[in-house]
């Protein structure tokens, strides 16, 4: 079983690149079960830093990152929040043509998550339309959401797979196929298989 533990006392006070308020060090911990009871800690899997009021999360090079000048730490938290729209507008888009068929509600969801990031939209549009033709061709949108987990957090990687899941519940349907391109994020993503388990239970409170 795998739980996320909050660390208190190491706090990035006023550290959140999204929203100025404090980060917290948080823990995704593996734990040895027994008849379905939690017995002691097996090992830490990831380490990261979260905002608890707007959720965003870091990794642990934050730390490091707000000691950096104002313009530098602004350019670096800016590139990072364009990477996630990227990687979000490329996996929505897989997920929706995975079952070869693209509906209205598809469409408007897509455009939903361009018009949030209207700054960069037309980068999103472009990589929509390239996935749209070419699907997951070289790994394209596999390898996107590897940088969110290289260069943002584990918990990015959940959260941006939990939004983008919402394409393949948009019919109220989730078939083998889509559930098995789920645990492919997952492992593609650089994050260890009984991830899997976490997004779904994160997708069933959406």
């Amino acid at each position: 079983m795998i739980k996320k533990i909050t660390t208190e006392n190491e706090i990035l006070e006023s550290a959140c690149p999204v929203c100025g308020d404090d980060m917290v060090l948080t823990k995704y911990v593996q734990y040895f079960t027994l008849f379905n009871k939690t017995l002691f800690p097996i090992k830490t899997i990831e380490e990261f830093y979260k905002c608890e009021a707007c959720k965003s999360s870091y990794n642990k090079n934050l730390k490091e990152l707000i000691k950096l000048d104002d313009e530098k730490k602004e350019l670096h938290f800016e590139e990072a929040g364009k990477l996630y729209a990227k990687a979000l507008i490329a996996a929505m888009t897989y997920m929706a043509v995975i079952d070869g068929n693209l509906d209205e509600k598809e469409q408007l969801n897509l455009h939903a998550i361009i018009g949030k990031y209207s700054n960069i939209a037309d980068e999103l549009i472009e990589i929509m339309d390239k996935v749209k033709s070419e699907g997951n061709k070289d790994d394209f949108v596999y390898k996107l959401i590897k940088k969110v987990h290289d260069k943002l957090s584990v918990d990015s990687v959940l959260a941006l797979l939990s939004e983008a899941a919402k394409m393949l519940m948009s019919d109220g349907v989730v078939d083998d196929k889509e559930l098995k391109l789920l645990d492919r994020f997952i492992l593609e993503s650089g994050l260890p298989k009984n991830f899997y388990h976490l997004l779904i239970t994160k997708i069933q409170k959406i």
